[in-house]
């Protein structure tokens, strides 16, 4: 058919919005007039133009290329193999699964890495069993298959991880395959590994960390005591998703030490989520420290103001209706309407005039809120 000869030779492009366009004209035919071609591109290890459009219009057909992938797993070309391997992964249908799980065998180790890490992209328990049985083959290998549990998660991947974690070569990658996978059951799992040293540690932190905040729950703060010097150390690692996790474990730890670290994280959009709550867990013990950054900070002061407004220090407020900025006069005015005093009204009423229009809109619905009711002579 001459439009598919056409369209087959418009992909012999380099120009990537051309090839999207043909590929698109492409398989709105039905594949088997140009499957037997892409095969021989896909198998053309000279020209690698062609090669890389083949994979490109298999990955967007999708399931209808499954039987033609699925019989390059036993092509006698290696690299075609992992090709396949890898395309099928990134299409993730099950229908390629028993396939895949057969190429775990293969005789070349690029294809078991490569059908491994599709088995994880596909996600289907069923081939926990198989991914199980290759952990004794070559590091890479294994470490695919680590990483594949991982991704495919459950009680039976999990069962399986936990026993690679007596593997200390594999320490690494099983960490964090726990991690992506665990839920609060496998904490306990890691926990013993928060008491070495090293690397390790660090790791097992990490993932315990990750767990329970993606859990929506946390250690009690007790369990942290003795890693605090090490979270505070973490804050100047470079590994940015270690310090992270070390941080959100400082602010669970309820420990005075990390004062000075959740105000400096007020102007992390990272890290302020959690700066908030370190610091409302120190409760009162926060306010001296707070209040002495008001002096030396200059991002996101408005939000040192709303936490001692929720930390109930609205007297505290007081001494900053004056501030530069509009938005910390603005917590201000919400805030001291609650102190029912005549300096809070007479301050309020100087805020009412504020040249800022948010300011002067807080100050008149705190002044509403005085009522009718009895203000205190403080």
């Amino acid at each position: 058919m001459q439009e598919i000869r056409d369209i087959l030779e418009s992909l012999k492009t380099s120009d990537w919005w051309k090839r999207k366009s043909s590929i698109e004209a492409l398989i709105s035919h039905h594949e088997d007039l140009y499957l037997d071609v892409l095969k021989e591109w896909l198998k053309n290890d000279a020209d690698a133009l062609l090669r890389n459009a083949s994979m490109e219009i298999y990955r967007a057909l999708g399931r209808r290329s499954l039987k033609s992938l699925i019989s390059l797993l036993k092509d006698e070309d290696s690299d075609v193999r992992v090709f396949a391997a890898n395309i099928l992964g990134d299409i993730k249908q099950g229908d390629s699964l028993n396939a895949l799980i057969d190429s775990l065998n293969d005789s070349d180790i690029n294809v078991r890495v490569a059908s491994a890490e599709s088995l994880g992209k596909i996600g289907d328990e069923m081939a926990v069993s198989s991914l199980a049985n290759r952990l004794d083959d070559a590091s890479w290998v294994a470490m695919a298959c680590i990483e594949a549990l991982g991704e495919i998660g459950g009680d039976k991947a999990l069962s399986v991880l936990h026993k690679c974690l007596e593997k200390e070569e594999y320490h690494g990658i099983t960490f964090a395959a726990i991690e992506n996978a665990g839920d609060m059951h496998c904490i306990r799992r890691l926990t013993p590994y928060v008491d070495r040293e090293g690397e390790m540690r660090e790791l097992a932190l990490k993932a315990i960390v990750n767990i329970a905040d993606r859990e929506g729950t946390r250690p009690l703060p007790s369990y942290f005591i003795s890693l605090v010097p090490l979270l505070m150390e973490l804050q100047q690692s470079p590994r940015h998703e270690l310090k992270k996790a070390a941080f959100i474990a400082l602010s669970w730890s309820e420990d005075i030490r990390g004062l000075q670290y959740f105000i400096d994280a007020i102007n992390s959009d990272d890290l302020q989520e959690y700066a908030i709550k370190g610091l409302m867990s120190l409760g009162k013990k926060a306010v001296p420290g707070i209040i002495d950054s008001f002096k030396k900070t200059s991002g996101n002061r408005a939000i040192l103001a709303k936490v001692l407004s929720m930390l109930g220090e609205n007297h505290a407020l007081l001494k900053f209706a004056d501030d530069d900025d509009p938005e910390v006069r603005t917590e201000v005015a919400l805030a001291i309407g609650a102190l029912k005093t005549s300096k809070a009204k007479d301050i309020l009423l100087i805020l009412e005039q504020d040249e800022a229009e948010e300011v002067r809109e807080a100050a008149r619905l705190s002044l509403k809120n005085f009522g009718n009711m009895a203000i205190n002579s403080l």
